[in-house]
């Protein structure tokens, strides 16, 4: 074998085993990385969720107990899979929350999270994500208003289908002028997680 061919072999040898040592080093970092990327992912849903459900109607970790949603384009309006969280009390369901998306803001898709208590009336509903006009739409995003607020205690038991909607449309909740659309948007879809959780309670909070 030549000189030549000894240094290169030599070479991959080396390289190789840099390789492995980099690999080595970066393995743990990757998975610390990822432990702390989850670990604020969970903080921030307990934050949002900490806005809608009292801390005082579970004593279970809302973000262990939970059940997969399958898609439902009829009433959550979700093309994927989601996850709904359940609340616990002394291990009784107490509520349940639940993901959802109202299609038919101003600008498109409005991002939700409704919080139902086990006896079916809304707990506190907050907005994820949205498009809506700046100024003006906006007033859907509880730090611009109180608006959202609206909803807690709200249920199908205390208010009729008919009245699930904003006053233009004869309904029960008052919207902002100007912005009907992003109301009439969030009032149908907060009626439609109702419905869901009226119809799907048991599977809900089945025992997985």
């Amino acid at each position: 074998m030549s000189q030549i061919s000894k240094l290169n072999k030599r070479n991959a040898f080396i390289l190789f085993g840099l390789l492995l040592l980099g690999l080595a080093i970066l393995a743990p970092i990757n998975t610390l990385t990822r432990e702390i990327v989850i670990k604020r992912e969970e903080e921030e849903k307990m934050r949002v969720i900490g806005q809608i459900l009292p801390p005082e109607l579970y004593d279970n970790r809302l973000l262990r107990d939970s059940v997969k949603v399958p898609p439902d384009q009829a009433l959550l309006h979700t093309r994927n899979r989601t996850v709904a969280y359940r609340a616990r009390l002394q291990g009784k369901p107490s509520a349940v929350i639940l993901e959802m998306t109202a299609p038919d803001g101003y600008s498109g898709n409005i991002f939700l999270i409704v919080a139902v208590k086990a006896d079916g009336a809304v707990a506190g509903v907050r907005v994820l994500r949205h498009d809506e006009t700046p100024g003006l739409g906006d007033y859907i995003e509880v730090a611009k208003s109180n608006w959202i607020k609206i909803f807690n205690s709200a249920s199908l038991k205390n208010t009729s289908d008919a009245r699930w909607e904003v006053r233009k449309d004869s309904g029960r909740f008052d919207f902002v002028a100007r912005a009907t659309l992003s109301a009439r948007a969030i009032v149908h879809a907060v009626h439609r997680a109702l419905k869901y959780y009226e119809s799907h309670k048991e599977e809900l909070f089945r025992e997985t």
